[in-house]
């Protein structure tokens, strides 16, 4: 006799949980692919690269800029093979034109390593009747050059410090010894050529200073003025002791080397006055030249 199977047992319930929900969504997948309609998948068309080989040489390239600022006076300058004037007029220290000359026997008679021929002024298209047809060229010595140049920049460099405005604050009751270290600061910068605003007003929580003393603040300001050569006051002062007062100053650029150079020199030498000098530089120039005596100057042969 067949054994009936319980339906409701531990094996129906595990299906039913873990297999059975799986069948229904694989069957709807089905049945929903079945349905809809075939579609195809094409993958994109690459365009066509023509090919740029050939011209290559006609594409722009962008050619990175140096960090550092072309030399202005190298793009203006031309000199020596750039000059394509055959012939060219030649100016000379004294602003005098000699020629004209050919280019290329100028330069042939010059020593390219010490001198260089620059174009001073092109040939005009219309010249008048004082006007030179040619073009306007000046041998320069390359030493003498560099030096013009640096002594130029040296001056601008100057002209930049002498533009420089420097400030200095003094207290109405300064102590002697700040006072000292204030001034020292002072000669410096007029010795440099510094513009320097003296700002001199009573410190908050300072003592209140007599008038004597600001007037020998005031009066210790101006001799170190007097003292430093060329330094003086370019603006008139403003303000009145015991408050605010203000004093522009301004220095001569140049002193500090001057004034070293002439305090080495005179270092234990004593000091000769005037009359001293000239008799010295009287006798110096009879010893380096040689008395001829009216004999010896009749024995000579004429030259």
């Amino acid at each position: 006799m067949r054994v009936a199977r319980c339906l409701f047992n531990s094996r129906t319930a595990l299906y039913r949980v873990f297999i059975s929900p799986y069948e229904k969504v694989e069957a709807l997948s089905r049945s929903s692919a079945l349905s809809a309609p075939t579609t195809r998948v094409l993958p994109p068309v690459a365009a066509s690269i023509p090919n740029l080989s050939r011209h290559a040489s006609m594409i722009h390239r962008y050619k990175k800029r140096g960090t550092g600022r072309p030399d202005e006076n190298k793009k203006r300058l031309i000199e020596n093979d750039r000059i394509r004037d055959r012939n060219i007029m030649v100016v000379d220290e004294d602003n005098k034109l000699a020629g004209p000359y050919a280019t290329s026997k100028v330069l042939l008679s010059l020593d390219l390593e010490k001198e260089t021929l620059r174009l001073v002024s092109p040939a005009p298209s219309d010249p008048g009747p004082d006007q030179p047809a040619y073009a306007v060229c000046k041998i320069i010595n390359i030493q003498e050059e560099r030096a013009r140049v640096r002594k130029l920049e040296q001056a601008k460099k100057l002209q930049a410090k002498t533009n420089k405005t420097k400030e200095l604050e003094l207290n109405w009751a300064i102590a002697s010894n700040d006072l000292n270290h204030k001034m020292r600061q002072l000669r410096t910068f007029l010795t440099k050529g510094y513009k320097v605003e003296i700002l001199m007003a009573k410190k908050k929580g300072s003592r209140i200073a007599t008038a004597d003393e600001a007037q020998a603040l005031v009066q210790a300001v101006r001799d170190v003025v007097e003292e430093t050569r060329g330094a003086k006051e370019w603006k008139a002062s403003e303000g009145q002791p015991l408050k605010v007062m203000r004093l522009y100053l301004s220095g001569k650029a140049g002193q500090a080397q001057a004034e070293d150079g002439s305090e080495a020199s005179a270092e234990g030498q004593p000091e000769t006055s005037a009359e001293d000098q000239s008799e010295i530089s009287a006798e110096a120039s009879s010893e380096t030249s040689p008395e001829v005596s009216p004999d010896e100057k009749q024995a000579a042969p004429a030259s």
